[in-house]
């Protein structure tokens, strides 16, 4: 009867919206839902506008549809949009104004969002004084020079010489800000360069084959320095010049509730004396690159490369602030050290790929890289507060400077890695339908990591504590190419990779990143292109990932198995239909440690390989138990859009959704829930123009959720509903 009503709506409004298409005569198709604009009193406005009514019906839970859903009956703002522009910053009130919103009359999730600008004052008139922004306060004005030469002498010749240089300046007052107590305008030099010089020679001796040496030397510096720009300059009690800031707001006591008292600056007000800062940045990276392309012999392609560089990186800064915050009652405060960054590179490759024949080819390809990035910063800092003054006594701009507070920060840190890949593979293209390689990998990893380290700079820094993990991996790969024909083309790749250890470790867990890193990765790969005709195309794809650790104490089980299936066929521009499939299996098992009044089934007692008896802490895990989550995803859906005229869109819809998952349960109590469920939701809809601007539109959801698990001590979870929402839209 529900489902009857709901049809009823659609078929009344359906017939609505053709009665007023029959009586039109006149408009243009928008289908496309979007529109040109219209001019507006000096505005580019653009609008648009849905209103409608939903009818909801819901049988079942209705917790569980409100978490899941929550869309319940009422009149309801759709969607709403307003886009408002003065291309000449001559508005009235706002230049740009932007307007949206969708939800409102009930929906859980609803939103009203404006935003509007002006070309025109930021500060209020109200304070006093009232000191317009009149522009941005981090404005930039910055000019760029960029020049790129390349020269190349005796191209034909035995002996190549290449030079190049580029050259990249970027420079020009720019402004920024900083907060003390207020925001301070600054003058911000901004100043940045970088050369990049490069050397090259290429000595073709032998026959097709290149030997090619590169320098390149890159050098970068930022000279930008920042310092006080006047804005809001008053004359103290005493005559000294002071700098407000930016923001000139009383009533938000920026910088106080009273700027000025008897004609002169308030001295209790946040202010700055003096500001500015300095960096130094300078970068200096060579690089020296060997390359060597080989086709001397016909039937063996080598290609080598070795690169070495070197990046020194240091940063001296200073800053320097003068004046007052007076929430601290801080009067003054510097900064002053360096940092500096270290970033070794070494790398190595080479590939050999040998013709048997024209259709048996076998390869070699070895990579190797070094790199390490040693790096420590030493500052130190002071901050001096003011001595207290007046009745009662208080921290101003008039106050003399208290004691200072140093303090010294040494910070260091190091992360470095050193590996090899190897990759031997054979492959076979007896012709243009059918190719295939197989192949072996050999992966070694060594990397160090250290936290980074603070100490005073008198004691010095203890050696690094850092974590050296060595994983070995190496294995087999497969891969084979089939296109029997234009329309089909089939891929399928496979590798296994097995973590073989490490002689030389202190314990197996150096082997491994996380107690559940794997030992063994397989991971199979498949995918299907297929177009029958012109206007269908089918793919399929599988992605079949495992994982083993066979530790004693994890016994780590891990695997990832996904199918997908999508097909698209449009036969003509009036009908469309697009059908998807994915099935996903996951699991993940292993050994852990947990405490409670419950007892799994499984469950060894106080069997625990770190449990301790004589420790009392909560975290004293003791009970051990192989834990175990499964779960298979079936996801199916199934869409046609049809437009059989111009202004008229509908369409139809199914999808699916069904788990069937499990998990060690630690509470008796606790139900399988969404681990197990079965989810279908089709749907409908109508749009009609009925005339220009206009349209009416009517949408049709059902969704029915339902668990397969007992239900616990909470009531079921089990729901359906029918939701149907008439609309109108207005669009300009």
């Amino acid at each position: 009867m529900k489902i009857a009503k709901h049809a009823i709506c659609l078929g009344c409004w359906l017939a609505l919206a053709v009665s007023a298409a029959a009586q039109s005569t006149t408009g243009t198709s928008t289908s496309n839902g979007t529109s040109d604009g219209t001019d507006l009193a000096g505005y580019q406005v653009q609008q648009s506008t849905e209103f409608g009514y939903r009818f909801t019906d819901v049988t079942g839970s209705e917790a569980m549809y409100g978490t899941l859903i929550n869309l319940n009956q009422g009149p309801r703002l759709l969607q709403q949009s307003l886009s408002m522009n003065s291309p000449q910053h001559n508005g009235l009130i706002f230049d740009d104004l932007n307007v949206n919103s969708f939800g409102w009359g009930g929906d859980p999730e609803n939103l009203a969002q404006a935003r509007m600008s002006k070309f025109h004052p930021l500060n209020p008139s109200t304070s006093n004084p009232s000191i317009p922004v009149n522009s941005s306060p981090h404005s930039s004005y910055n000019m760029r020079r960029m020049y790129d030469f390349d020269l190349t002498l005796f191209p034909q010749s035995k002996i190549t010489v290449r030079l190049g240089m580029l050259h990249n300046r970027a420079n020009g007052p720019t402004y920024s800000s900083v907060h003390v107590g207020t925001d301070a305008m600054l003058n911000q030099g901004w100043n940045v360069t970088d050369n990049l010089y490069r050397f090259g020679v290429d000595v073709k001796a032998l026959t097709r084959t290149t030997i090619s040496y590169d320098q390149f030397l890159d050098y970068s510096k930022n000279d930008t320095d920042y310092t006080l720009a006047g804005f809001a300059t008053f004359l103290l009690p005493n005559g000294a010049p002071v700098e407000f800031g930016l923001p000139i707001n009383t009533a938000a006591s920026q910088p106080c509730a009273t700027p000025i008292v008897n004609g002169a600056a308030n001295p209790s007000c946040n202010g700055f004396y003096a500001y500015d800062a300095n960096q130094r940045l300078r970068s200096t990276t060579p690089t020296e690159q060997l390359r060597m392309t080989s086709n001397y012999w016909s039937r063996v392609n080598i290609t080598a490369q070795g690169t070495y560089s070197s990046t020194s990186l240091t940063e001296p800064y200073q800053d320097f602030f003068d004046g007052l915050s007076s929430r601290s009652g801080q009067r003054q405060a510097t900064i002053d050290g360096s940092a500096t960054t270290r970033r070794v590179n070494a790398t190595a490759d080479l590939g050999v790929t040998v013709e048997i024949t024209n259709s048996i080819h076998i390869s070699d390809t070895f990579r190797y890289d070094n790199w390490q990035i040693p790096g420590n910063s030493n500052f130190v800092g002071t901050s001096t507060n003011g001595v207290p003054i007046g009745t009662p006594p208080a921290v101003t701009l008039l106050s003399p400077l208290g004691p200072t507070t140093t303090s010294t920060t040494f910070n260091a840190g190091f992360l470095g890695m050193r590996s090899f890949n190897n990759v031997v593979q054979l492959e076979y293209n007896p012709d243009r339908h059918v190719g295939m390689h197989v192949g072996y990998m050999v992966r070694h990893e060594r990397v160090f990591y250290a936290d980074p380290q603070s100490a005073d700079t008198a004691a010095g820094l203890v050696p690094f504590d850092g974590s050296t993990i060595t994983p070995n991996y190496q294995g087999p790969e497969f891969g084979v190419w089939l296109k029997p024909n234009p329309k089909l083309r089939i891929n399928i790749e496979a590798e296994v990779l097995t973590n073989i250890g490490c002689q030389t470790c202190a314990s197996p867990e150096s082997i491994f990143i996380t107690r559940i890193s794997p030992k063994q990765k397989q991971n199979y790969r498949g995918r299907v292109n297929y177009k029958p005709v012109h206007w269908a195309d089918l793919a399929g794809t599988i992605n079949w990932w495992e994982a083993r650790n066979g530790e004693s104490d994890t016994q780590f089980n891990q695997h990832n198995r996904n199918v997908g299936v999508v097909a698209s066929i449009f036969p003509n521009a009036k009908v469309s239909l697009n059908l998807s499939y994915n099935y996903t299996d996951i699991l993940q098992a292993a050994y852990i440690c947990y405490n409670g009044s419950y007892i799994a089934p499984g469950t060894m007692v106080n069997g625990c390989p770190t449990y301790n008896p004589a420790n009392t802490s909560p975290n004293n895990n003791p009970n051990w138990i192989y834990s175990n989550y499964n779960n298979t995803t079936n996801f199916f859906n199934g869409l046609v859009v049809w437009r059989p005229v111009k202004k008229l869109t509908a369409n139809i819809g199914y999808g699916i959704t069904k788990t069937d998952g499990n998990t060690t349960l630690l509470n008796i109590l606790q139900p399988l829930g969404p681990s197990q469920f079965t989810y279908q939701q089709p749907l409908g809809s109508v749009s009609y123009e009925v005339v220009k601007d206009w349209s009416l539109n009517a949408y049709w959801n059902y969704d029915q959720y339902a668990e397969g698990s007992f239900v616990g001590p909470t009531l079921p979870r089990y729901f359906h509903d029918n939701r149907t929402v008439l609309s109108v839209r207005y669009a300009f």
